[in-house]
């Protein structure tokens, strides 16, 4: 018996399709379209059998044009309904690549009349390939001095937004400042294709499907183009993971692991457990949750252990040196309704003494690390309240924090004198009551950077 499509099958091979580079599976779509339209009556009520061509007795080239005819206007009926599949992938609607103002959104306000053509078409196509959505533009304004034409689409408070300056002869791009939310399937497929591969190769759930994309953009006068960084949230069941791009290159990949994971050994896991019991006091937590990350850009790599509901250990190993976490992940600040709670306990932070701190951190430290607090000094941070450290005896005091008599010193902390000896700093958080929620141990690389 002879297949309907088979007819047609010869046709596909023609023109225009003779010397495209359409995959078979692309064809095979299209096939599937010409068939649908030929079971679709005509406006004259005429309904040709599925599969067959009417014949034209009188001219035979002129039905070989009406076949090829009929496929055309299927496949740019699908292209102009906005989506095709290709390789398996949605693309984007043809008609916004060839037109891009076509989807342009533009509010009432008297100042879109100071827009040109260009200017609209390069507002249209940087919102596309840099944000991948459309923003209603809501205010056009020309600059006095430099002639450039400021636009600013969605809103400053929300989280779609964009900045843009535009030259007032030439309507191109000088500079950029956008940020915005995508669903995960609108995610473009040249970083799709990424995912699977990432993924498996920091050992998490090659099948996490994308959530949730966050994207900016930013252009400052003379750069040629706009630097993009894309975050992308992903999630299967219980499982979550995390992938940054700076334009179209993966710098940083993160995944849950099995808790089995051979990146935990016997002794990481036991001296965890020993650190969370210096914290809490509380011992015998089993292992909840593992957690991988590598940041290329910052050239580290970090393993999270998760320990009953709401205890964890970090570890964090990179060009600068090794940082190990001890943390309480439990709210203990008090419920603050009005401005006068918040001041009230802003100074009861600031009014924790060091003695009192030290009392409650020193013997966890000395029993994690090993350390002895005597020998270093106390430095609290004035600008992240609850934050305070201890470092060597002669380390200068980086700018932002006081000592224990509160002066401050004014070096940044690439000018920090490192004294001879240890490289370690502790950095603890603490409550209005003095409780230690978290304790971390820096060791500095001989040559890294503070």
């Amino acid at each position: 018996m002879k297949h309907p499509n088979d007819d047609w099958e010869k046709e596909i091979h023609k023109e225009p399709f003779a010397e495209s580079p359409f995959t078979e599976k692309h064809k095979q779509h299209v096939l599937r379209q010409v068939s649908w339209s030929q079971t679709t009556p005509k406006q004259t009520g005429e309904c040709h059998p599925h599969g067959s061509i009417p014949n034209d007795p009188i001219n035979p080239r002129k039905r070989r044009l009406r076949s090829g005819s009929v496929i055309g206007g299927v496949v740019v009926a699908a292209l102009a309904g906005s989506f095709i599949l290709w390789n398996g992938q949605i693309v984007e609607p043809v008609v916004e690549r060839f037109y891009p103002t076509a989807s342009l959104q533009l509010s009432d306000d008297p100042s879109m009349s100071l827009l040109t053509d260009k200017m609209k078409r390069t507002v249209a196509v940087t919102m596309r390939d840099y944000l991948g959505k459309q923003l209603q533009v809501t205010l056009a304004k020309k600059g006095p001095i430099t002639g450039w034409v400021y636009v600013e689409a969605g809103q400053e408070l929300e989280t779609d937004y964009a900045q843009m300056w535009l030259d007032g002869e030439t309507g191109d791009l000088v500079e950029l400042n956008m940020r915005g939310e995508i669903p995960g399937d609108r995610l473009e497929h040249r970083f799709v294709r990424q995912i699977p591969g990432l993924l498996a190769d920091i050992g998490s759930d090659s099948s996490m499907k994308p959530v949730r994309v966050l994207r900016s953009a930013i252009m400052k006068k003379g750069q040629a183009m706009p630097i993009m960084h894309t975050s992308l949230t992903l999630q299967k069941d219980k499982s979550y993971g995390e992938i940054r791009w700076r334009q179209d290159q993966a710098i940083y990949v993160s995944g849950d692991l099995t808790l089995d994971t051979e990146r935990v050994t016997a002794e990481m896991l036991q001296t965890a457990q020993d650190a969370i019991k210096a914290l809490s006091g509380e011992s015998a937590l089993s292992l909840r949750e593992v957690s991988y990350a590598r940041d290329d850009d910052e050239s580290e790599e970090s393993i999270s252990l998760t320990f009953g509901d709401h205890y964890g250990v970090r570890i964090t190993q990179g060009k600068s040196g090794t940082h190990y976490m001890v943390m309480d992940y439990k709210g203990y600040t008090p419920e603050l309704k009005t401005t006068e709670d918040h001041e009230n306990y802003i100074e009861a932070l600031l009014g924790v003494e060091e003695e009192i701190i030290r009392q409650h951190a020193a013997p966890m430290v000395k029993q994690i690390f090993n350390i002895d607090l005597n020998d270093y000094t106390f430095y609290r941070d004035s600008s992240n309240l609850g934050m305070a450290s201890f470092r060597p005896e002669g380390n200068k005091d980086p700018e932002g924090t006081t000592d224990s008599g509160g002066t401050t010193d004014s070096k940044s902390t690439t000018d920090l004198e490192e004294p001879s000896g240890t490289k370690d700093e502790i950095q603890i958080r603490y409550t209005h009551d003095a409780r230690i929620t978290m304790i971390e141990r820096i060791q500095h690389e001989e040559n890294g950077s503070r």
